[in-house]
């Protein structure tokens, strides 16, 4: 089973940066990287620190990257995702009950109508390499971190106040900016002039504030401007509210596991 899952993984790895301009080639008991184009991964830090955290990349004694034994086990251990687990419908209903669970009209209605003016959200990747880079994969890791957060809230105490409505908003709203930060075209995702110019984070404080409608708007918008906690990981501020804690929390969880 696990050397199917390597040789499927090499697979699926090559297929998807073999565009880029680097290819994994089993050498033994290690997986060479080659670059197509000379000093590839020095041209892309995101890329190279993505393989060095995800698959302990490394160099060897002539300056040649490789996957070692960590990494290899890794990807003897499970299948990479390219998918979501369920249908891109299944998800889009599940999320359509979690919109209908908002108790306050205006804040449910204009996450609607959010939805309406923007369908691309139900295609778009979550990242670029990261988490959930695939088509639909922000659909689901928005689903997975409702999912979560409202398990967690059935756990806390009752004397702990927690606005249901804002749980379920900031889950749906967090990663919004998304949308407008990465194109999906033929299997390959490419980052856009707003993910250069703004982030998600500062895209999606911008999206909810021109098109959300709520009492609970400031709230929100402190949601998404902190579900990253710190400035290192892109957020102005931490989080400073149970709800923002929570979503964080959740947020994190999903793209770590994902």
């Amino acid at each position: 089973m696990s050397k199917m899952y390597l040789n499927e993984n090499l697979k699926k790895l090559n297929e998807q940066f073999n565009k880029m301009g680097i290819s994994f080639k089993l050498d033994g008991k290690i997986i060479r990287i080659i670059e197509e184009v000379p000093f590839f991964l020095n041209k892309h830090p995101e890329l190279k620190d993505f393989f060095k955290k995800k698959f302990s990349m490394k160099f060897d004694n002539k300056n040649l990257w490789y996957i070692g034994k960590v990494g290899v086990k890794l990807l003897k251990s499970r299948r990479i995702k390219t998918k979501p687990i369920n249908s891109v419908e299944e998800l889009k209903k599940k999320l359509g009950t979690y919109i209908e669970m908002i108790n306050e009209i205006k804040l449910r209605d204009s996450i609607k109508n959010l939805f309406i003016k923007f369908p691309e959200f139900y295609k778009a990747p979550a990242a670029k390499i990261k988490h959930h880079a695939y088509k639909g994969g922000l659909l689901e890791h928005t689903v997975q971190v409702i999912d979560f957060s409202l398990a967690l809230i059935e756990q806390l105490n009752d004397d702990i106040i927690i606005e249901r409505d804002l749980i379920i908003a900031g889950a749906i709203l967090h990663d919004i900016g998304k949308i407008n930060c990465y194109n999906y075209s033929n299997g390959f995702i490419d980052i856009t002039d707003v993910f250069i110019e703004q982030e998600h984070i500062i895209n999606g404080v911008k999206l909810v504030s021109q098109n959300i409608e709520s009492e609970k708007l400031d709230n929100l918008i402190h949601i998404i401007a902190s579900h990253h906690n710190i400035k290192e990981w892109g957020s102005p501020i931490s989080p400073n509210s149970n709800e923002a804690w929570i979503i964080h929390c959740m947020e994190n969880l999903s793209s770590k596991i994902g």
